[in-house]
């Protein structure tokens, strides 16, 4: 099983998953926005939302 890092502002928020060999996209069915973009690694359990800035590590913006 596979985890995508969305936001929890989106817990209930209908989306659309566009799927391909090496990128899932997660669009809002609602507004029709892109909330997040993942590069696929079988190797890891969470994607990470590469939209967002990562917010624990070193160097990013608070």
């Amino acid at each position: 099983m596979h985890h995508l890092g969305i936001s929890r502002a989106h817990t209930t928020t209908p989306v659309l998953l566009l799927i391909d060999p090496a990128e899932v996209t997660v669009i809002s069915i609602d507004t029709q926005t892109v909330l997040s973009t993942h590069t696929i690694d079988p190797n890891r359990g969470y994607w990470r939302n590469k939209k967002r800035e990562p917010g624990r590590w070193p160097g990013s913006r608070s």
